[in-house]
C-alpha cells in the first residue's frame, strides 16, 4: 500500500483524529487522500472500525477503504471502496 502511494508521488504519513489512527494519509501537492486498509470488510464490527475515523475528518478530500473483497462495496458517506489488487490502477487512472 504505502509503496503504491509513493510510486504514485505522494508523501505517506499515519493520522490520527479523535483517538481514533487513519492508516495512510496521502499528500502530492494540493491533493490529500485518506486510506484505511483492512483484510475484508464482511462483519459490521469490522465496517464500523474501519470507516469510523474516516467519517470523523470534516474536509473535503477523497476517503478510501481498501480490503481484498473480491466485490464492490457501495459508497458509505462519501468513502469510496478500493479493491486491493486494484489501487495501482486506481491511482493510475484517476490521476491522483
Amino acid at each position: 500500500m504505502e509503496l503504491s502511494l509513493r510510486r504514485a508521488g505522494f508523501q505517506v504519513y499515519v493520522g490520527t483524529i479523535k483517538d481514533t489512527q487513519v492508516d495512510f494519509v496521502a499528500i502530492k501537492g494540493e491533493r490529500r487522500i485518506y486510506l484505511q486498509v483492512t483484510l475484508q470488510l464482511t462483519e459490521e464490527k469490522t465496517i464500523e472500525r474501519e470507516y469510523r475515523s474516516l467519517k470523523l475528518i470534516e474536509d473535503n478530500f477523497d476517503k478510501y477503504v481498501v480490503s481484498m473483497d473480491d466485490y464492490k462495496i457501495p459508497t458509505n458517506e462519501g468513502i469510496e471502496h478500493i479493491s486491493a489488487w486494484n489501487l495501482d490502477n486506481f491511482l493510475i487512472t484517476n490521476k491522483l
